[in-house]
């Protein structure tokens, strides 16, 4: 390993670059995990509740279950989209 022929002040500087590189990649590949779960949820959201409803109140004229499930999917795709463009920002 090449940090056992430093001294100890060099093998704390190797200590704090590596823990900081190591911190730095998990906090990117963990942020990756979590924009493309948070767009396939939004995209799933869009696709069972939001998109369904709409076709059924177009077709129906609108239940109050159908009024509800396209709310509580279009408000679950906001919140969704809110979480991305955070996350972005």
């Amino acid at each position: 390993m090449p940090s056992d022929s430093l001294s100890p002040e060099e093998r704390q500087q190797y200590d704090l670059v590596y823990h900081a590189t190591k911190n730095a990649i998990w906090d990117v590949l963990g942020t990756a995990v979590y924009l493309l779960f948070l767009v396939f949820g939004g995209f799933l959201v869009l696709f069972v509740f939001v998109l369904p409803a709409l076709s059924a109140l177009s077709q129906t004229g609108g239940t109050p279950v159908v009024l509800g499930v396209g709310a509580v999917g279009l408000i679950l795709f906001v919140a969704i989209g809110y979480r991305i463009v955070r996350l972005l920002q």
